[in-house]
């Protein structure tokens, strides 16, 4: 299972996308398309994940900035390359410390966009294990899949604001073909919190439609505050 983090800013002309995704089973936090706007904090769980970002046309090549105290690594790559796999040369992050990411967009030499730097804190190691045995002991217990994935799971990553894992759980249900419309509706709530209004509307729809069906009319008022933001944003 991928997971990332993404990390955007609007640009003139055009958008750029920046999402650093770790490497398998390592977890990290999904950030915003603008970062004013952030309602999560920064965090994850992964000491070498791979940066990968959306191209803007204009560009020749891209140059990628991690750094940090006492840390400082950048690379540039063509043009054709939008993942960047974590230098093998470059030391990797530390638990419990920060870094910022940022993209710079070039044409020749000359960076003509830049993504807003994202502060990221990787968790300190204890903590990534307690999250680890917590996660193992969820999966013990006899719950579905969508109860465990709504309730129980969704709580254990949004107390470290690993908006990113849970949001990936989510998706493993709706992926599998769920009919439970909180599923969807949580999904979306989990979307709106990382900004993404376009993700939490068409599953915000969803949720509406399962809703309705079953005449779930917990789950519909909820989706209606879900939408009522979204309209906000639209303004």
């Amino acid at each position: 299972m991928q997971l990332r983090i993404l990390i955007a800013n609007k640009l003139p002309h055009t958008e750029m996308k920046v999402l650093a995704i770790p490497a398998a089973h390592c977890v990290n936090a999904l950030f915003l398309p603008d970062l004013t706007k952030s309602r999560c904090s920064r965090s994850m769980l992964s000491t070498r994940p791979v940066i990968s970002w959306y191209g803007v046309a204009a560009a020749t090549s891209y140059t990628v900035i991690v750094k940090g105290y006492k840390f400082y690594w950048e690379k540039t790559v063509d043009k054709a390359i939008t993942s960047l796999p974590y230098p093998q040369e470059q030391n990797q992050l530390q638990f419990g410390n920060t870094y910022n990411f940022t993209v710079l967009a070039n044409i020749g030499e000359t960076p003509i966009s830049s993504s807003e730097p994202l502060v990221v804190s990787v968790l300190p190691q204890e903590e990534q294990d307690t999250i680890t045995q917590t996660v193992k002991q969820v999966n013990e217990l006899a719950l579905s899949p969508d109860e465990a994935a709504i309730s129980d799971l969704d709580a254990v990553y949004m107390s470290k604001s690993l908006l990113n894992e849970t949001i990936e759980t989510l998706k493993a249900r709706v992926a599998a073909g769920s009919q439970n419309p909180t599923v969807y509706r949580v999904l979306a709530d989990r979307y709106l919190e990382a900004w993404l209004p376009k993700e939490a509307l068409r599953e915000y729809t969803k949720a509406a439609q399962l809703a309705k069906s079953t005449n779930n009319l917990n789950e519909l008022a909820r989706v209606e505050e879900g939408l009522k933001i979204i309209d906000w944003y639209n303004k």
